[in-house]
């Protein structure tokens, strides 16, 4: 387009040489509004065809967003009915526990679970202590496994 508009205005500028400026500067606006609606044409065409494609691309995504929502629906339900399932067998646990005498009904407490409290009591009373509080840890900032040294603080 430039090639050819330059063309025109050598042969305009070579026959009419000074009465030629005018035609030349009409030519010269022309060839310009012709470029100007040829870019925008353009740019509109570039713009509807990435539109396309990225609508494409939305939709498949879309539909991906939908499936996986889905899955995540039907895995909350299965969670539901498991954790339904297990409470109604600690329930019946309980209830057969009772009935063997392996849990005391009033209290309501497994005997195992007395004596580890008992035990865990027991240990914290008997454990050693020389009247020597104990240091807290000391706060390194290094992760695990570096070789730099610790700042004299």
């Amino acid at each position: 387009m430039v090639f050819l508009t330059s063309l025109i205005i050598v042969i305009i500028l070579y026959y009419l040489q000074a009465e030629g400026l005018i035609f030349v500067t009409i030519v010269a606006v022309a060839a310009e509004l012709i470029n100007i609606f040829m870019t925008q044409t353009l740019s509109r065409s570039v713009e509807k065809k990435a539109t396309d494609k990225f609508k494409i691309v939305e939709n498949r995504y879309a539909s991906q967003i939908a499936v996986l929502e889905k899955m995540i629906k039907e895995l909350e339900d299965i969670q539901e009915k498991s954790v339904r399932k297990i409470l109604k067998a600690n329930l019946k646990i309980k209830e057969y526990e009772e009935q063997l005498g392996i849990i005391d009904p009033e209290t309501n407490q497994d005997e195992g679970a007395q004596n580890e409290e008992e035990n865990a009591s027991n240990l914290e009373n008997n454990a050693p202590n020389d009247g020597k509080k104990e240091k807290p840890e000391k706060f390194i900032d290094l992760p695990s496994g570096s070789n730099r040294k610790n700042l004299p603080i």
